[in-house]
């Protein structure tokens, strides 16, 4: 760790922020402060992710649905055959978490640990990405914001492909500090290949690596070196190969997902509106939302009882927004080169949400992450270093960067139950496998069957289930689904005991178009409650257990 931190690249063109004469409040630096700042932070963001990796929470839907497919298949059903769930992932993030399986089975924390390494990778390699592209005080400040940030220590405990993407840029941004400045054609293939290693595992990476072949093409292009701008489209080509291979084999055989699009546009307005009002409104909503999640410099205060107005001062959306823009600025007027590297992977998933290909929201956005994460960081060293009157302010401001984000991540340790998209499947299931007895039978509803699924086949569940069937979608009424359900009651004649599984909030399954059918989505009959109504009539209710969305009820059955 050592030499990552105390020997990050530099060079002249990557410290381009010390301007003699020009510093007010904030005091320079030493190397020797720095690096035990940037040690007391790396320990931090390790401890919060290796605390929530070995605190094993219950998997979150989305990593049921994508898990409950690798734990049934091998290397090559994971390339070739569809999903169930209609799931997609790159190959290189499947084969790494299948690849764990197989050495540590099929739990949660073997199928967590190649995020968990992603997380913690990406984390240690941030800091020569920050020291190039910064200096002093704004190196602390990225590598704090991203060992502290609650959406990253998340991801780099979740079993999905988010963190591998955050990794990807970072992967990319380092890669650019090693090889922009290389002579020769073997370094500029060597470049090509390794970079296009990255959109194997990370989609979006295609976006970070167009910025940055974009920004090495137009500096050499602009000074008219062209056999630089010659060298440089080798690895741009190698890039566009990969990628293409990808999308070819893999992207292009994704089962078209309209109701997949039409579910972000309506529930998350994920996509861009081509309105220019609606798409000004739609920025300032989606800035704020962004240092949320990815960011994750925003206090939460939401649960709290703090006056509606009092909560967004406290949550200072006010002071991050303006950093992030000075930051850009700082680092336009300094070389449009960063400038277009760090930003134009942000224009082009704009680009791509307006055309609804690419949904602007939360774990989408996460591998933008660094670049914004760069651009505040900078923003508040330099308004602190040239506007800010004395150092005890100044240190506030710098401050104010970080706080935030460790309350947020300190509380979520306190109380695990806060943490991000905490669900209790597996404790619903459990309560279910502790109690059953010879003889009972088991319904499980149809936005709980993935649980099942998962949890059957990873820890052995001792009991037999009934997975219910999507019959609402073809059901004209609440009388029509019961009457098609009554084949799948019959599992229950002749035995004592019935155990009702069920998810009390979610309506729609994968591949419904949200709200539909109405009649299924009437607020006065929520999941599940329809069921009990009729299994009430065919017995006594005995127990009930609910823990967050998910209950059980226990009948005892009539003779």
């Amino acid at each position: 760790m050592h030499s990552i931190v105390a020997h990050a690249p530099n060079s002249t063109t990557s410290q381009p922020y010390s301007e003699p004469g020009t510093d007010t409040g904030l005091p320079p630096l030493s190397p020797r402060t720095q690096r035990r700042l940037i040690y007391g932070l790396l320990a931090l963001g390790v401890f919060f992710r290796l605390f929530h990796f070995f605190n094993n929470r219950s998997f979150f839907i989305d990593e049921l649905f994508l898990n409950v497919n690798i734990i049934k298949m091998g290397f090559r059903e994971l390339a070739t055959l569809p999903f169930e769930y209609e799931q997609k992932a790159p190959l290189g993030y499947l084969w790494s978490t299948r690849f764990f399986m197989a050495l540590f089975g099929k739990q949660e924390q073997a199928l967590r640990l190649f995020s968990l390494l992603c997380g913690l990778t990406g984390l240690f390699l941030f800091v020569p990405v920050a020291r190039f592209f910064l200096k002093s005080w704004g190196t602390v400040l990225a590598v704090g914001m991203l060992a502290l940030a609650y959406p990253a220590i998340y991801h780099a405990v979740e079993a999905k492909q988010y963190s591998a993407e955050l990794l990807g840029t970072i992967v990319a941004l380092y890669l650019y500090t090693k090889f922009k400045d290389r002579q020769s054609w073997g370094a500029m293939v060597a470049w090509g290949v390794l970079g296009g290693l990255l959109p194997w595992f990370s989609f979006p990476s295609i976006f970070v690596l167009a910025g940055i072949g974009a920004g090495v093409f137009l500096r050499a292009a602009l000074q008219r070196d062209w056999k630089r701008a010659a060298q440089y489209l080798v690895p741009g080509a190698l890039w566009v190969l990969s990628f293409g291979l990808v999308f070819l084999f893999f992207v292009s055989k994704y089962k078209d997902s309209g109701w997949l699009t039409y579910f972000f546009k309506i529930k998350y307005e994920g996509y861009l509106p081509l309105q220019p009002v609606a798409a000004a409104k739609w920025a300032v909503v989606k800035a704020y939302e962004f240092l949320a999640h990815p960011m994750g410099v925003l206090l939460q205060v939401d649960n709290s009882r703090t006056y509606f107005g009092l909560k967004h001062v406290l949550k200072m959306g006010w002071l991050y927004l303006p950093l992030i823009v000075a930051g850009a600025y700082f680092f336009f007027q300094r070389s449009k080169e960063y400038f277009l590297i760090l930003f134009l992977p942000l224009a082009i998933a704009l680009l791509a949400s307006a055309a609804s290909q690419y949904p602007f929201y939360q774990r989408f956005t996460l591998f933008l992450a660094p670049a914004v994460m760069l651009a505040l960081a900078l923003g508040a060293q330099e308004l602190a270093r040239r506007f800010v009157p004395s150092p005890r302010v100044a240190y506030v401001l710098l401050a104010l960067v970080l706080l935030p984000s460790l309350a947020n991540s300190s509380r979520q340790v306190l109380d695990p139950d806060t943490f991000y998209n905490r669900e209790y499947y597996r404790e619903t299931v459990f309560f279910v496998n502790d109690r059953y007895q010879e003889g009972d039978a088991v319904y499980v509803y149809w936005n709980m069957r993935q649980a099942y699924d998962y949890y059957r086949d990873a820890y052995n569940l001792k009991y037999p289930a009934t997975r219910a069937s999507l019959a609402k979608n073809t059901a004209t009424s609440q009388a029509d689904y019961l009457r098609q359900l009554q084949p799948e009651f019959a599992a229950f004649q002749g035995k004592k005991r019935l155990w009702f599984i069920y998810d009390s909030n979610n309506r729609d399954a994968i591949g419904d178009f949200v709200d539909q059918p109405a009649w299924y989505h009437e607020k006065a009959m929520p999941p599940g409650r329809l069921l009990n109504e009729h299994f009430s009539t065919l017995g006594k209710e005995v127990q009930r257990f609910r823990r967050g969305y998910y209950e059980v009820v226990l009948y005892e059955l009539n003779d």
